[in-house]
Protein backbone atom coordinates (compact mmCIF):
# COMPACT_ATOMS: atom_id res chain seq x y z
CA UNK A 1 0.00 0.00 0.00
CA UNK A 2 1.30 3.55 -1.26
CA UNK A 3 0.66 6.19 1.98
CA UNK A 4 0.21 9.66 0.28
CA UNK A 5 2.08 11.42 2.51
CA UNK A 6 0.92 15.43 2.32
CA UNK A 7 3.36 18.08 3.09
CA UNK A 8 2.62 21.28 4.83
CA UNK A 9 4.84 24.48 3.79
CA UNK A 10 5.07 27.57 4.96
CA UNK A 11 3.26 29.04 2.40
CA UNK A 12 0.16 26.70 2.76
CA UNK A 13 -0.21 28.12 6.12
CA UNK A 14 -0.15 31.42 5.47
CA UNK A 15 -2.52 30.95 2.73
CA UNK A 16 -5.00 29.53 5.32
CA UNK A 17 -4.99 31.77 7.46
CA UNK A 18 -7.11 34.24 5.72
CA UNK A 19 -9.73 31.83 5.37
CA UNK A 20 -9.46 30.65 9.58
CA UNK A 21 -9.72 34.21 10.14
CA UNK A 22 -12.83 34.87 7.71
CA UNK A 23 -14.97 32.32 9.26
CA UNK A 24 -13.99 33.20 12.72
CA UNK A 25 -15.75 36.58 12.05
CA UNK A 26 -18.48 34.63 10.81
CA UNK A 27 -18.58 32.85 14.13
CA UNK A 28 -18.55 35.65 15.84
CA UNK A 29 -21.51 37.89 13.93
CA UNK A 30 -23.83 35.16 13.86
CA UNK A 31 -23.18 34.75 17.63
CA UNK A 32 -23.84 39.00 17.91
CA UNK A 33 -27.17 38.51 16.08
CA UNK A 34 -28.25 35.98 18.26
CA UNK A 35 -28.03 37.00 21.53
CA UNK A 36 -29.90 40.19 21.06
CA UNK A 37 -32.99 38.28 20.75
CA UNK A 38 -32.14 35.88 23.85
CA UNK A 39 -31.60 38.62 26.03
CA UNK A 40 -35.25 40.41 25.07
CA UNK A 41 -36.81 37.43 25.86
CA UNK A 42 -35.15 37.02 28.68
CA UNK A 43 -36.25 40.57 29.63
CA UNK A 44 -40.00 39.49 29.04
CA UNK A 45 -40.06 36.70 31.22
CA UNK A 46 -38.77 38.59 34.05
CA UNK A 47 -41.24 41.31 33.34
CA UNK A 48 -43.90 39.28 33.24
CA UNK A 49 -42.55 37.81 36.85
CA UNK A 50 -42.49 41.33 38.28
CA UNK A 51 -45.87 42.07 37.25
CA UNK A 52 -47.51 39.11 38.79
CA UNK A 53 -45.53 39.50 42.16
CA UNK A 54 -46.43 43.08 42.68
CA UNK A 55 -48.37 43.65 45.70
CA UNK A 56 -50.94 45.74 44.28
CA UNK A 57 -52.82 46.37 47.86
CA UNK A 58 -51.69 47.24 51.11
CA UNK A 59 -53.81 45.20 53.65
CA UNK A 60 -55.17 46.57 57.08
CA UNK A 61 -53.04 44.98 60.24
CA UNK A 62 -49.69 45.41 57.85
CA UNK A 63 -47.17 47.16 60.16
CA UNK A 64 -44.87 49.30 59.00
CA UNK A 65 -41.98 50.94 60.88
CA UNK A 66 -41.20 54.40 59.32
CA UNK A 67 -38.15 56.67 59.91
CA UNK A 68 -39.12 60.47 59.82
CA UNK A 69 -36.79 62.52 57.63
CA UNK A 70 -38.27 65.96 58.72
CA UNK A 71 -38.82 67.29 62.33
CA UNK A 72 -42.77 67.15 62.90
CA UNK A 73 -43.06 70.53 65.77
CA UNK A 74 -46.63 71.70 65.13
CA UNK A 75 -50.38 72.91 66.96
CA UNK A 76 -53.25 72.57 63.81
CA UNK A 77 -53.59 70.73 61.09
CA UNK A 78 -52.32 72.38 57.91
CA UNK A 79 -52.06 69.66 55.40
CA UNK A 80 -48.65 69.63 55.19
CA UNK A 81 -47.22 66.58 54.05
CA UNK A 82 -43.78 65.38 55.96
CA UNK A 83 -41.70 63.13 54.71
CA UNK A 84 -40.00 59.66 55.69
CA UNK A 85 -38.47 55.78 54.87
CA UNK A 86 -39.53 52.56 55.70
CA UNK A 87 -36.94 51.46 58.74
CA UNK A 88 -37.52 47.78 57.80
CA UNK A 89 -38.55 45.22 55.28
CA UNK A 90 -42.21 44.72 55.48
CA UNK A 91 -43.82 40.97 53.97
CA UNK A 92 -47.24 39.70 53.53
CA UNK A 93 -48.80 37.15 54.74
CA UNK A 94 -47.17 34.85 51.78
CA UNK A 95 -43.41 35.91 53.11
CA UNK A 96 -43.54 37.67 49.82
CA UNK A 97 -41.35 41.11 50.29
CA UNK A 98 -44.35 43.91 50.14
CA UNK A 99 -42.60 46.97 50.88
CA UNK A 100 -38.53 47.46 50.66
CA UNK A 101 -36.64 48.85 53.40
CA UNK A 102 -35.86 52.75 52.13
CA UNK A 103 -39.10 53.19 50.55
CA UNK A 104 -40.65 56.54 50.51
CA UNK A 105 -43.28 57.37 52.84
CA UNK A 106 -45.89 60.62 53.48
CA UNK A 107 -47.03 61.06 56.62
CA UNK A 108 -49.72 64.12 57.86
CA UNK A 109 -51.02 65.39 60.93
CA UNK A 110 -54.88 64.96 61.21
CA UNK A 111 -57.81 65.53 63.81
CA UNK A 112 -59.34 63.06 65.38
CA UNK A 113 -62.76 62.69 66.78
CA UNK A 114 -61.55 64.88 70.19
CA UNK A 115 -60.34 67.33 68.65
CA UNK A 116 -56.49 66.39 69.43
CA UNK A 117 -53.64 66.01 66.49
CA UNK A 118 -52.78 63.06 65.40
CA UNK A 119 -49.77 62.24 63.04
CA UNK A 120 -50.73 59.30 60.44
CA UNK A 121 -49.90 57.89 57.17
CA UNK A 122 -50.55 59.15 53.62
CA UNK A 123 -48.77 56.99 51.38
CA UNK A 124 -45.83 54.81 50.79
CA UNK A 125 -44.07 54.53 47.38
CA UNK A 126 -42.83 50.93 46.09
CA UNK A 127 -40.47 50.51 43.29
CA UNK A 128 -42.10 54.08 42.24
CA UNK A 129 -45.45 52.95 42.40
CA UNK A 130 -47.56 55.26 44.87
CA UNK A 131 -49.98 53.70 47.86
CA UNK A 132 -52.68 55.13 49.19
CA UNK A 133 -56.26 55.22 50.27
CA UNK A 134 -58.27 55.07 47.34
CA UNK A 135 -61.20 58.06 47.72
CA UNK A 136 -64.06 58.35 45.33
CA UNK A 137 -63.99 61.74 43.90
CA UNK A 138 -67.58 63.00 44.74
CA UNK A 139 -67.13 61.02 48.85
CA UNK A 140 -67.23 63.19 51.23
CA UNK A 141 -65.12 61.70 53.79
CA UNK A 142 -64.30 63.74 56.91
CA UNK A 143 -60.72 62.58 58.79
CA UNK A 144 -61.47 61.47 62.06
CA UNK A 145 -60.08 58.94 64.46
CA UNK A 146 -61.77 55.88 63.14
CA UNK A 147 -60.43 56.75 59.69
CA UNK A 148 -56.79 57.03 60.16
CA UNK A 149 -55.17 55.17 57.63
CA UNK A 150 -52.37 53.85 60.03
CA UNK A 151 -52.44 54.23 64.05
CA UNK A 152 -49.21 54.46 66.41
CA UNK A 153 -48.07 51.33 67.64
CA UNK A 154 -46.14 51.78 70.91
CA UNK A 155 -44.36 55.38 72.54
CA UNK A 156 -42.09 57.20 70.26
CA UNK A 157 -38.89 58.18 72.71
CA UNK A 158 -38.63 61.84 73.09
CA UNK A 159 -41.63 62.74 70.79
CA UNK A 160 -45.38 63.05 71.41
CA UNK A 161 -47.55 61.62 68.24
CA UNK A 162 -50.82 62.78 69.46
CA UNK A 163 -52.43 65.51 71.77
CA UNK A 164 -52.73 69.01 71.21
CA UNK A 165 -49.28 68.93 69.72
CA UNK A 166 -47.35 67.01 67.67
CA UNK A 167 -43.70 67.07 68.30
CA UNK A 168 -41.35 64.36 66.61
CA UNK A 169 -37.60 64.94 66.01
CA UNK A 170 -35.76 63.99 62.82
CA UNK A 171 -34.83 60.46 62.84
CA UNK A 172 -37.14 59.03 64.91
CA UNK A 173 -38.85 55.16 64.40
CA UNK A 174 -43.15 55.37 63.96
CA UNK A 175 -44.74 52.28 64.33
CA UNK A 176 -47.92 52.50 62.35
CA UNK A 177 -50.18 49.11 61.56
CA UNK A 178 -52.29 50.05 58.65
CA UNK A 179 -56.60 50.27 59.47
CA UNK A 180 -57.49 50.64 55.82
CA UNK A 181 -55.93 49.62 52.80
CA UNK A 182 -53.49 51.36 50.46
CA UNK A 183 -54.18 50.82 47.13
CA UNK A 184 -51.32 50.85 44.30
CA UNK A 185 -51.74 53.90 41.75
CA UNK A 186 -53.38 56.64 43.52
CA UNK A 187 -52.09 59.94 42.13
CA UNK A 188 -50.80 62.34 44.06
CA UNK A 189 -53.15 65.81 43.82
CA UNK A 190 -50.70 67.84 46.41
CA UNK A 191 -49.28 71.51 45.37
CA UNK A 192 -45.98 72.67 46.37
CA UNK A 193 -45.74 76.03 48.35
CA UNK A 194 -42.12 77.49 50.06
CA UNK A 195 -40.26 74.65 49.66
CA UNK A 196 -43.12 72.36 51.22
CA UNK A 197 -45.46 69.96 50.26
CA UNK A 198 -49.25 70.25 50.62
CA UNK A 199 -52.38 68.30 50.56
CA UNK A 200 -55.00 71.01 50.35
CA UNK A 201 -57.28 68.99 48.56
CA UNK A 202 -59.00 67.56 52.18
CA UNK A 203 -60.13 71.09 52.89
CA UNK A 204 -62.98 69.62 50.20
CA UNK A 205 -63.41 66.63 52.34
CA UNK A 206 -64.03 68.73 55.63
Amino acid sequence: MKIIRTKWNEKSITAARPLAGFFGAMALLVALSILPGVSAQDRDDHDRDRDRDRVTRLDPGTTIAVRSNDTIDTDHRDNQVYSGTVDQDVRGNDGRLAIPRGSRVELMVRVSHDNDLIIDIESVTVNGERYAVKVEPNRQEARQDDSLVGSIVGAIQGGEARGHVVRIPRDSVLTFRLQQPLEMGVADRGTDREGHHYHDWYNDHN
